[in-house]
């Protein structure tokens, strides 16, 4: 049987091994509560999600930050940290960054929507989201003292959130509208956008799935691109790169439209065997995850949707540091 010392330090061990990662540090929720109502959005995740959903703060009070902060983002029925099999959260980068000496208060994430992949269709763009996520960036700027943060995004709402709330400006939905502010652009030293929906999905034009909210104006619609017949399949083959009619969600029109850089460094990753994406990327002749104007593209070939988040941890992490894949020299190809 275990001896109770023994018992005791392998406690010791498993509650730092969880504090090492999530939640806040006692550190950063103090320096959030005393702005509770500015910083409600992050609080509330705090209090509600758990050890795995939140991450972020330093582990003491004279912790030095010695790297730009990075905020990571996940997409839909996603989670800050490993929840489930189907919410793998930010995990494995968290331990990549930190093998390479990021400390705990230059690391940050909160879990935003259900962390439940059936209820992915559900989600749509809003504004408690935007600004909670604006609020957070302008917080860990504040906390850490830091010039610039980096982001790190995934997923068609990660990616779309984190471009939205980096270039600011008015918002307008169906239901809902609110002003992000001014653009971030000189206080985002890099973009990471990982497997985003910039020009919504096709299997949105899928039968049964239409009439959720991800698949619709505020969400993820790929339009129908002037064609009779937008079926799923034409929306992933049609090569021609020209739409007659450009009627893909209203929501990304206008962030494409915006002529705002998202950061300093902007790079844009996926995978051409996404299942979410779709064949080779592709909806109505363009890469959906092209984040427009991005200085660096790369794409895997067999990768899914979650394994782009999940095995690029060395891309992310050289990416933001070093504006390069893999410590090579940053190269262009689409």
């Amino acid at each position: 049987t275990m001896s109770i010392a023994a018992l005791l330090l392998s406690l010791a061990t498993t509650a730092a091994a969880a504090a090492a990662h999530g939640p806040f540090t006692p550190d950063f929720v103090g320096f959030m509560e005393r702005n509770s109502e500015y910083n409600e959005y992050a609080l509330s995740s705090f209090k509600s999600n758990g050890p795995s959903g939140t991450f972020g703060g330093r582990s003491t009070v004279n912790e030095k930050i010695s790297h730009d902060p990075v905020l990571f983002i996940h997409g839909s029925g996603d989670s800050a940290l490993n929840y489930s099999k189907l919410a793998t959260g930010w995990t494995r980068s968290l331990d990549h960054f930190r093998d390479a000496g990021y400390k705990s208060g230059e690391l940050y994430g909160l879990t935003y929507g259900q962390r439940d992949i059936n209820y992915a269709l559900n989600s749509k763009i809003n504004c408690s989201d935007l600004l909670g996520l604006r609020h957070f960036i302008e917080t860990i700027l504040e906390y850490t003292e830091a010039e610039k943060i980096d982001i790190v995004a995934h997923g068609e709402m990660g990616v779309t959130l984190a471009r939205m709330v980096a270039k600011g400006g008015p918002v307008h939905l169906s239901h809902e509208s609110c002003d992000l502010g001014k653009p971030l652009t000189e206080k985002i030293d890099a973009l990471v956008a990982i497997s985003g929906a910039n020009y919504g999905l096709c299997m949105c034009l899928m039968a049964g799935i239409t009439h959720f909210p991800s698949c619709g104006q505020e969400g993820f619609a790929p339009g129908h691109c002037g064609q009779q017949d937008a079926s799923y399949g034409a929306c992933m083959d049609d090569m021609t790169d020209q739409c007659d009619t450009d009627d893909y969600a209203c929501v990304l029109q206008r962030v494409n439209a915006q002529d705002v850089k998202e950061a300093g460094f902007v790079a844009s990753l996926w995978s051409n065997a996404d299942e979410v994406l779709g064949r080779n990327n592709m909806v109505w002749g363009r890469r959906t995850s092209l984040v427009p104007g991005s200085d660096f593209t790369h794409a895997y070939e067999g990768y899914r949707h979650a394994e782009t988040k999940d095995e690029t941890v060395a891309a992310q992490l050289s990416l933001v540091t070093d504006h390069t894949l893999n410590g090579g020299r940053a190269s262009r190809h689409q």
